[in-house]
């Protein structure tokens, strides 16, 4: 059930201050330089960076990590300390991003691994590029799209007006070959400072005409290959040589990126009428030995885990959100395109297709209280959790007894996952007392048990079959269990 009623917002006199502060500072047509009215609605940029951690942000309690702007936007804004990724991998966390859905209702459950000619987005799904050209808003794409490197799959098919960046999964970060459009062309600059370029081009194109934008800056940092420039290396000096220096050097430029672009949409007048939203679209790569963070949670990219699916979440607008709010409720990245689509005054409507999400800025605002959501879940073949106020089951297959845990390494899945006949580990978590997931209460709480996996049993009775099988999977040790993961 879900948490019983309280106000959310933690503000230094109260949640009042950010309803006067919206009274004070409404959305609504306001002068600009010239007298002229502006739009009412905002423009929107949506900043995703790639396998970023939870704790891998100052503002989320990194003492590692350079991050002064992404910090002073969380002071600007809100922080969310309990969002979500639709999915613990790249691929399906971006299709349920883009669509506003769970990933597995069209059959987008496992990652592509390659296979992005052949599969992708499914061509009967409504994205954000579509929701905000509709509305009238220019689009723009920019960074890395891995939804599918099909003609009708591209993002200018997709919705967006333009799109520079990487389609499939991953990219050098030097001389990397890139889509301009539809055509391939060499970029010269490090990769992050070249789509920030981009995205601030589009800024000004679009900010000069008075045209209201969306914008999606998508990062392919701090993804592998580890490559940085001297000079983020030399602002993580105080980090050790190696792998851990060069992630720290990689989360600096897209902090630097984001405060780049922020100053861009300043020096256009637009920023209060922008609201910028940053977020990671799973947990980081804690298998390997990077320097990466999820804390103060357990788990890592792959797992569903809350350092696997629990990621950063910063809003800023200063014409319709008061700063330095921090929100405890449960959300997941789904929220956004009904946010979006409230805020464009768009239709959500997929013609008969469910959407998943729930518009937050009533439960930002004070208007709607208790959590937006009464439920999340995630799937990944036989592999389920859900998360129901302050509780959170999982239901994970157990590995042949046979195996050993592979630290991260790839091993190849049986052709289509199911239950394992070795039966399946059930964890139980109290998150509010044990955020860190630490302390299984499944034999504690029978009860508890079987309603939440039979609401699981429901929500999964409600999805596609996958579009295409899981490519990989890894044996790790979760509650001292030897389990296999799928993605």
């Amino acid at each position: 059930m879900a948490r019983a009623p309280a106000w959310p917002l933690l503000w230094g006199s109260g949640a009042l201050a950010l309803t006067a502060a919206c009274s004070a500072n409404p959305p609504a047509e306001s002068p600009g330089p010239d007298g002229a009215g502006r739009p009412e609605r905002p423009n929107i940029v949506l900043i995703v960076a790639d396998d970023l951690g939870y704790g891998d942000l100052g503002s989320y309690g990194s003492s590692t990590m350079r991050t002064p702007r992404l910090d002073r936007l969380a002071a600007e804004g809100v922080r969310f300390t309990a969002a979500y990724a639709a999915a613990a991998v790249c691929s399906p966390s971006r299709a349920g991003l883009i669509t506003g859905r769970y990933p597995q209702r069209h059959g987008y459950e496992f990652n592509l691994v390659g296979r992005d000619l052949e599969f992708g987005l499914a061509a009967e799904e409504r994205t954000l590029g579509d929701l905000m050209r509709g509305a009238g808003y220019a689009t723009g794409y920019f960074g890395k799209w891995h939804l599918g490197r099909s003609a009708d799959r591209h993002p200018l098919s997709r919705g967006f007006d333009e799109f520079v960046g990487v389609l499939g999964g991953a990219s050098g970060y030097f001389d990397a070959i890139v889509h301009r459009g539809r055509e391939t062309a060499r970029l010269e600059s490090y990769l992050t400072d070249a789509l920030t370029a981009e995205a601030a081009a589009f800024v000004g194109r679009h900010a000069a005409a008075r045209r209201p934008f969306f914008l999606v800056l998508s990062y392919t940092a701090p993804h592998t290959p580890l490559q940085a420039t001297p000079a983020d290396l030399e602002a993580v000096a105080h980090v050790e040589d190696g792998a851990g220096r060069t992630y720290a050097a990689m989360v600096s430029s897209v902090d630097r990126g984001a405060g780049a672009l922020l100053d861009h949409l300043a020096s256009h007048g637009v920023d209060r009428d922008t609201l910028v939203v940053f977020t990671s679209d799973n947990g980081c790569v804690g298998y390997l030995d990077v320097g990466c963070s999820n804390a103060p949670f357990s788990g890592f990219k792959r797992s569903h885990l809350e350092g696997g699916i629990r990621v950063p979440l910063i809003m800023r607008w200063p014409n319709g959100l008061a700063g330095g709010g921090v929100y405890r409720e449960p959300v997941i990245s789904l929220d956004l395109f009904a946010t979006f689509a409230a805020l464009a005054g768009a239709s959500p409507d997929r013609g008969g297709a469910p959407g998943d999400g729930v518009d937050l800025l009533p439960h930002l605002t004070g208007r709607a209280r208790g959590a937006p959501s009464d439920a999340l879940f995630w799937r990944a073949g036989p592999n389920r959790a859900i998360r129901m106020g302050r509780f959170k089951l999982l239901e994970i297959n157990r590995a042949d007894p046979a195996a050993q845990d592979a630290g991260g390494a790839l091993i190849a899945p049986p052709a289509r996952p199911v239950p394992s006949p070795h039966g399946q580990v059930t964890l139980l978590y109290d998150l509010d007392n044990d955020p860190a997931e630490s302390v299984n209460l499944a034999a504690r709480f029978p009860g508890r048990v079987r309603r939440l996996s039979g609401r699981l049993d429901r929500w999964e009775a409600s999805l596609a079959e996958p579009a295409w099988p899981s490519d990989r999977s890894t044996i790790r040790t979760i509650d001292g269990e030897l389990v296999q993961l799928f993605f």
